[in-house]
């Protein structure tokens, strides 16, 4: 019988009950964070594929109640280890009933703050936690903390998680104490107590797998629909938090690079197999002759700015209000491209996609870090002749920047510390100084900077429009932004980004302005572009595009004007094809990999590079390929501009077919020059 007379039998029904009941109790928690998610992001569009979320939220029930079996395992291994023991070892059978419910409260209050947190990340990023937490955690905690304190959700959430809290608590200490009374003198059989281990045991395996079929709950399974808003609702805090580690902990292996593997994914984006000699160097092109450019190389500057998003510069997505700032003329007056994507959603990835060719954005702090890439912007520069310069607003030691860029070609970077040497009167932040410090800095440098007369390089990258958006004090009061329908766009970002994000636009402006006043405007070339758009804003399912997309400018002197293609800024473009514009427009009989084209020249109906590249969307024509669906489908749209008018059934598109092998060539190429390939690799 199972009674005092057993307390092994006791404690495992124990241990059994409390996990049934607190499954029960999470199931509701995390469906109620579900509710809420739902009720906070679901546009018209996603709130009609009913069936879809009906699914969603059934698959989502097996991996809560996959995490929470999983988790409470050890209690049960605990009390299948003592069930043969008796009297004797009571002690030991009420330190693990004690254990028992210390471990299953532990794991309720961490999936409840961590699927709270959840909900706090999709409406800021759009997605679930992935990879770029961990990634993340390199800023440092101190900078993570007052960045998300910035946030108007954050107030509300720790409320709403303090809250939830002390009711899990209550509820486990009730639900604690019923469980002891209901069991203290249940009574079973030796062959009913038999039955019920075994039975439960099958339950419990099976449960804990999430399915009762050949394959268990896996990543792939967080896919249930084209609609993003739906596979949010999917996994919970801890489930999106494992899958992100795991994508994290893979992004930091270098396999090598496989000579077959390459020539296929060669012959695929090119359309024409390779030569037989080595696979690498057939993936760079050169520039043409131009004794101009030798005679007389203009000086670059390109700015990456933070958070610049292209929605944000309509009068359709910002209401009216001027956020444009002193960039509104420059952009009439120039060369501006509207329909423009950023290869990532974050700074790191976005920057050492396009400055680097790589898709690998853990390597600037890696074991890998001390190698240098022939597929690195500046390097490229440099062998023409080039000194280079990376000025940036942000800490020096950010992802190992300084050290990282400085190898890979810059010949000087310049951070935050170092700007506040130069200029003593700028205030510090978190993230580091005022943008308009970096764009005097670049100033001086195309003015008095040249050494030996060597045309100069310059990057920036900037901020102030970083959370926790604080204003610069230099910054004379200006009439605070009040707009009604800019706020009905702003969903978890307080006004204060948009003051910010006005303030950068202001002293990009000031910066042209400058450049356009001075002798500079005939030797200098300007590019601007965001390094992603700006997260947890408002759109609809049909405004994805806008909701990533990002600027890009030009100002081009005259004299290095080469013949602009007709409706070249009508076409749909993104990062991958800025430094190729950029060495044509700059250099003369320069090689440089073979992964954009040249947005000012004709476009080639037969060139592998029509497409636009973002990690959630390729754009070709008036075509855009996104999410993938449950059957393994790319969800298709077709476009106009960057909205998405309709869904059409896939099709296949050899555009298409040659974009999807884009970043599988960034991939190779990066573990090429890493680690080698498997005929050659590296010493």
């Amino acid at each position: 019988m199972i009674s005092k007379r057993s307390p092994g039998g006791l404690n495992y029904l124990r241990v059994m009950s409390l996990i049934v009941g607190s499954t029960l109790l999470m199931l509701l928690v995390f469906m109620l964070c579900r509710l809420t998610l739902v009720l906070l992001s679901f546009d018209p569009e996603a709130a009609t594929h009913q069936d879809d979320l009906q699914r969603s939220l059934m698959i989502a029930a097996r991996f809560d109640i996959a995490f929470i079996f999983r988790a409470n395992l050890l209690s049960v291994l605990f009390a299948l280890a003592v069930l043969p023991l008796g009297h004797n070892y009571i002690g030991l059978h009420r330190s693990i009933w004690l254990f028992a419910r210390l471990w299953a409260l532990f794991i309720m209050l961490v999936g409840l703050a961590l699927s709270v947190t959840n909900i706090v990340y999709i409406r800021f990023f759009g997605r679930p936690f992935d990879s770029f937490v961990f990634h993340g955690l390199g800023y440092g905690a101190d900078k993570t903390l007052q960045s998300v304190a910035a946030l108007d959700d954050f107030l509300p959430a720790l409320g709403a998680l303090l809250a939830l809290s002390l009711i899990v608590i209550w509820a486990c200490v009730v639900g604690f104490s019923i469980i002891e009374r209901q069991t203290e003198k249940r009574v079973l059989s030796k062959q009913g107590f038999g039955v019920l281990l075994v039975g439960t045991l099958i339950l419990y395996l099976s449960l804990g797998r999430g399915t009762l079929t050949t394959f268990p709950l896996a990543q792939k399974h967080l896919t249930v629909s084209s609609i993003s808003a739906v596979n949010n609702v999917v996994p919970n805090g801890v489930v999106a938090l494992y899958y992100g580690y795991q994508d994290f902990r893979r992004s930091k292996d270098f396999g090598l690079a496989s000579d077959h593997q390459g020539r296929q994914l060669f012959e695929a984006f090119y359309g024409a197999a390779p030569g037989s000699s080595s696979l690498f160097p057939q993936f760079f092109v050169q520039t043409p002759k131009s004794e101009e450019l030798r005679s007389s190389p203009p000086d670059v500057v390109l700015n990456l700015v933070e958070s610049m998003g292209q929605g944000l510069l309509l009068d359709r997505f910002n209401g009216s209000v001027p956020l444009v700032g002193a960039l509104a003329p420059h952009l009439q007056q120039d060369y501006y491209f509207q329909h423009f994507l950023p290869a990532h959603n974050d700074t790191q990835k976005s920057v050492l996609s396009l400055l680097l060719n790589t898709e690998h954005s853990e390597i600037s702090y890696s074991s890998h870090q001390y190698t240098k890439l022939e597929t690195s912007a500046a390097q490229i520069f440099k062998r023409s002749g080039y000194r280079t310069v990376f000025i940036y607003a942000g800490f020096e030691g950010t992802k190992n920047r300084s050290e990282y860029f400085k190898r890979q070609g810059f010949d000087e970077f310049i951070g935050a510390r170092q700007l506040k040497r130069l200029y003593p009167e700028m205030a510090m932040s978190v993230w580091g100084g005022d943008d308009k410090y970096v764009y005097e800095q670049a100033i001086e440098r195309l003015k008095y900077g040249r050494v030996d007369s060597k045309p100069l390089l310059i990057v920036t990258l900037s901020v102030t429009n970083h959370p926790p958006y604080k204003m610069p004090g230099h910054v004379e009061e200006k009439t605070p932004l009040s707009s009604k329908a800019l706020a009905s766009r702003l969903g978890a970002l307080p006004m204060a980004s948009m003051e910010t994000f006005r303030y950068t636009n202001d002293q990009l402006g000031y910066f042209l302005a400058e450049i356009k006043e001075s002798a500079l405007k005939d030797k200098t070339i300007v590019v601007v572009t965001g390094d992603h758009a700006g997260r947890g804003l408002d759109y609809t399912e049909q405004e994805a595009l806008h909701q990533v997309s990002v600027p890009l400018y030009f100002y081009i002197p005259k004299r290095y004007e080469l013949e602009i293609a007709k409706g070249a800024t009508d076409s749909v473009a993104s990062h991958k094809d800025v430094m190729p514009t950029l060495y044509h427009l700059a250099l003369s009989e320069a090689r440089y990999p073979n992964l954009g084209r040249n947005l000012f020249a004709e476009l080639d109906p037969a060139g592998p590079h029509n497409f636009a590249y973002h990690s959630d969307y390729l754009v070709v024509g008036d075509r855009a390929l996104g999410a993938v669906d449950p059957e393994g489908r790319g969800a298709v749209w077709r476009l106009q501009g960057l909205d998405m008018i309709s869904s059409p059934a896939a099709e296949s598109h050899v555009n298409f077919e040659r974009a999807v092998q884009y970043p599988k060539i960034l991939d190779w190429l990066t573990r090429y020059q890493l680690v080698g390939s498997d005929l050659a690799p590296k010493p």
